[in-house]
């Protein structure tokens, strides 16, 4: 039985109602002195618990102090670990319809933009803004543009305010050479777009009105796209995972969330999941805007996908959304998460959790098994 939602309140409420008619009823009538003392102070005992536990759960269950009952039994923790809604082979295994990444068609051309390097840097054509936008490109060791080797692909997603380089100077392409090279992962091209131009707008990565930023669009199929077209890339969804942090976690949960036949995976650093717009620029409203609240995505229309969360309890921006995400989640999305009992809104909080996700990475998304 969940900690949150209706069915834990229904159990208690029962009984409670069960333990109130054997206190009116003076329950057991008969019999020695003591087993009638006992007999009634024990349910009435009982019944006052029971109220206790029900207003305790009622006010867990509004503001989502914890999220299982695995985060409850570790909440002396320093960190908890929790797995919500189905199973990670169900979500790789689930058909998806909508045309994948091996429906791509174009001319395609493998050549590097620098020639030897590992990390290369292009400039992508983005119609929403009809102008080219930054994309880097981490090849993986002994990537030969000419061979028919083909990599699973990591999208790297950077904070806010940000640029793609902030990304490619962190932890996570050092820690992937890491695991790579120890054959724990399988050998990856992580793609790390600009996500959003022009860079002082906080698109929170969805598709505005028009003549807006279509941040989404760029993130989920003109890079994807871009990416098939230019290297030796899987296109299988279990082959693709995002990953982000802060605002690019936030991206990166929403962006796999509405897009299961791109994405199969997410990993998701102190990211929200809901959107939060810097003021000056809130381009959605009503029902534009519920497509990208994820928490009743995840409650009403799970996609199946395999998800890492990482988060703080002292995180303010992180935190509140994601234990209402991750007691919303149902089947077949799947989420393991993380939960650290302090810590801000910073890098050095989730700098340590870098490996242990890009290892579940190794374990979880097939393409991604060395």
């Amino acid at each position: 039985m969940s900690l949150t939602g209706t069915g834990l309140l229904w159990t208690l409420g029962i009984v409670a109602v069960v333990l109130f008619a054997a206190v009116v009823s003076g329950w057991p009538r008969r019999g020695p002195t003591a087993l009638r003392i006992t007999g009634r102070v024990v349910p009435l005992l009982a019944l006052n618990g029971v109220v206790v536990l029900m207003c305790l759960a009622v006010l867990n269950d509004q503001y989502i102090f914890y999220t299982s009952w695995g985060d409850l039994l570790g909440a002396r923790a320093p960190q908890t670990f929790a797995h919500h809604g189905g199973t990670t082979q169900r979500a790789m295994a689930a058909t998806v319809g909508g045309a994948g990444l091996a429906a791509v068609q174009g001319p395609r051309d493998f050549t590097l933009a620098q020639p030897g390097q590992r990390l290369q840097h292009y400039t992508v054509h983005d119609p929403a803004i009809g102008g080219s936008v930054p994309v880097l490109v981490n090849l993986p060791v002994g990537y030969n543009p000419k061979a028919a080797r083909t990599y699973p692909v990591i999208l790297g997603l950077h904070g806010y305010p940000g640029v793609a380089q902030s990304f490619a100077h962190g932890r996570f392409l050092s820690t992937i050479d890491g695991l790579t090279a120890t054959r724990r992962l399988a050998p990856s091209i992580v793609v790390i777009p600009q996500i959003n131009d022009p860079r002082t707008i906080d698109t929170e990565c969805v598709d505005g009105l028009p003549g807006d930023p279509q941040t989404d669009t760029w993130l989920s199929s003109v890079v994807p796209r871009w990416a098939v077209l230019h290297l030796h890339v899987q296109t299988q969804r279990t082959s693709w995972t995002t990953l982000g942090y802060s605002y690019g976690g936030w991206c990166a949960a929403s962006v796999a969330m509405r897009h299961p036949n791109v994405f199969g995976g997410a990993i998701v650093f102190e990211g929200y999941f809901e959107p939060d717009f810097l003021a000056g620029y809130d381009p959605l409203r009503g029902p534009q805007l519920k497509s990208y609240d994820l928490v009743h995505l995840a409650a009403h229309h799970p996609p199946p996908i395999a998800m890492w969360v990482f988060a703080s309890r002292q995180d303010s921006l992180a935190y509140p959304t994601t234990a209402r995400f991750l007691a919303a989640a149902r089947p077949p999305l799947s989420i393991s998460a993380t939960i650290v009992k302090v810590g801000g809104h910073r890098t050095a909080i989730y700098d340590p959790f870098v490996k242990p996700a890009l290892e579940w990475l190794a374990t979880t998304l097939p393409g991604f098994r060395p």
